[in-house]
């Protein structure tokens, strides 16, 4: 079903789909209000700056996963992934849910692909650390569940950055294995241009040094010929 998707693809589509299935709780969350129409109009600023952070969040997605594992992440990429980073944060904080935590496991799986290992595990960790804050102050949970509730996703976002991790290895090992083919099929072709080559002197030196016997033996044939004559 897959076959001809790459791995990179169905990391970006399974990616936008998710983006886009936050979106539906986002938009029952503000049209849908649960105190009647009165909520919805003192809100009317706030979800404003909800779906501008949410739609930014989908644009930064697309454009940083149209080429994963082609080339190396530029500084630019890495300046909007911090970008998206934050619009996954302002979800959250304006929507007063855990939904931004949602976005911040998608932006776990593009890390590795943009960042080394080591400041990949930390802007993973630094980004599941700055929502405890939003637990604590806008969802007004006591420090211990805000705590455990940021670990919980911060597990289901490492898990996600690892299996995105092994994916780019994974993708790196077949490229190096397709480098080293070419490599050996160039040996390859050399190996049989050189035994032709080779081929083509021996019988030359051979065909070289009959030749120069035969020559010898009528020069001397010749000679005797003319002496007798």
């Amino acid at each position: 079903m897959f076959g001809r998707l790459s791995h990179t693809r169905l990391l970006r589509y399974a990616g936008l789909f998710t983006w886009a299935m936050v979106g539906v709780p986002l938009v029952y969350s503000q049209y849908v209000p649960a105190d009647g129409g009165e909520e919805l109009a003192s809100l009317g600023a706030r979800a404003i700056w909800l779906f501008a952070c949410y739609l930014g969040f989908g644009a930064c997605y697309w454009w940083l996963t149209r080429g994963l594992g082609h080339a190396a992440g530029s500084w630019m990429d890495r300046l909007l992934l911090l970008v998206l980073t934050v619009f996954a944060l302002a979800v959250s904080y304006f929507n007063g849910s855990g939904l931004g935590s949602i976005l911040l496991m998608v932006a776990a799986g593009v890390i590795p692909w943009l960042l080394p290992a080591g400041s990949g595990v930390v802007l993973l960790l630094l980004s599941q650390l700055a929502v405890l804050p939003i637990y604590y102050t806008v969802f007004r949970m006591p420090l211990f569940e805000a705590l455990m509730q940021s670990l919980l996703y911060a597990g289901f976002s490492l898990f996600i950055y690892v299996t995105s991790l092994v994916a780019r290895q994974q993708a790196q090992a077949r490229d190096e294995q397709r480098r080293l083919n070419a490599e050996l099929r160039a040996t390859r072709a050399l190996l049989a241009e050189s035994a032709r080559v080779n081929e083509r002197t021996r019988i030359s030196r051979e065909l070289h040094d009959l030749l120069g016997h035969h020559l010898t033996a009528l020069s001397l044939n010749l000679e005797v010929a003319g002496h007798l004559s």
